[in-house]
């Protein structure tokens, strides 16, 4: 790459050359459409974020789809731990001896299942709705789906943080 154009056009010419390969890849792995969108966005919001680190390497579209590698295992880590987290509170599989048995995850979470962040959590998780389709549901922009999503995991985490 050129690194006397600036990062703007490096960056548009990238995505312009390397989002049809892109595409595939992320679909071939994630399986939907939306999430394979969606590790491509932030893709390149990393790229954009470490910019330098892009630009420095001897390949910059090989750095764009390594990061895109680990931006597609991070979401299937994500989405496995978050179901098997969420199936095994239904499951009662977490439990402990003093703990009664588990009808289901608004039940023991009665405290959080009112919370908007966490029916969101909740069908992102088991319905497999994606970011961008919640996001258009609530009326919401994608990163404040995120971040919602974000905050509801941590309360989450740290309502069963002995079952971890």
């Amino acid at each position: 790459m050129d690194s006397d154009k600036p990062w703007e056009t490096v960056v548009e010419q990238l995505y312009k050359d390397l989002y049809p390969a892109l595409h595939i890849y992320a679909l071939r792995v994630l399986g939907e459409t939306a999430l394979a969108e969606e590790a491509i966005q932030d893709t390149f919001c990393i790229a954009c974020a470490k910019r330098e680190q892009c630009l420095a390497s001897t390949d910059p579209r090989r750095w764009i789809m390594c990061t895109l590698k680990y931006v597609c295992q991070n979401v299937l880590r994500t989405q496995t731990k978050l179901k098997k987290l969420l199936l095994s509170l239904n499951t009662g599989e977490c439990q402990d001896a003093g703990t009664p048995d588990l009808v289901s995850v608004d039940v023991l979470f009665g405290d959080l299942s009112d919370s908007e962040d966490f029916q969101l959590l909740k069908r992102i998780a088991l319905n497999r709705c994606t970011m961008l389709e919640m996001a258009e549901e609530l009326g919401i922009s994608v990163e404040s789906c995120k971040k919602r999503v974000q905050r509801a995991r941590k309360r989450l985490q740290e309502k069963i943080h002995p079952c971890i």
